[in-house]
């Protein structure tokens, strides 16, 4: 009787276990975030991005030359220009990847690597 009763206990010990994990990894799993309309896209904002740090870079390197003339505001809006997109849509869109690390991260994987493909073309010339 005692062993019966023992496997009836296990059976419902692994029943509930199984339960338990089944909650917790489908809790887990993300819904997938959409990327809403009044915010650029991971092929937009990821060039944008490449030219800001550039271009932060570059005022680094000639701070001295060019800091009266030219502040990070005016190459900002100078390269939002370029890639047509208004300062309010890049601000929501910053607004909206910092909300959302995870997207976030997914950007700036690209970013880096675009940027290390550009130093690599100008470490061969």
């Amino acid at each position: 009787m005692n062993l019966r009763k023992i496997k009836f206990d296990l059976r419902r010990f692994y029943i509930l276990i199984v339960c338990i994990f089944s909650v917790f990894f489908s809790s887990c799993t993300k819904k997938p975030v959409k990327i809403p309309g009044d915010v650029l896209s991971k092929e937009e904002i990821v060039p944008i991005l490449v030219d800001i740090h550039l271009a932060q870079a570059a005022r680094s390197v000639n701070q001295a030359s060019d800091s009266a003339r030219y502040t990070i505001a005016d190459y900002t809006a100078y390269i939002l220009k370029s890639h047509h997109v208004s300062k309010e849509k890049y601000e929501s869109s910053i607004s909206f990847y910092t909300e959302h690390p995870e997207l976030l991260e997914l950007v700036y994987g690209e970013v880096i690597t675009e940027l290390s493909k550009k130093q690599g073309e100008a470490e061969k010339k």
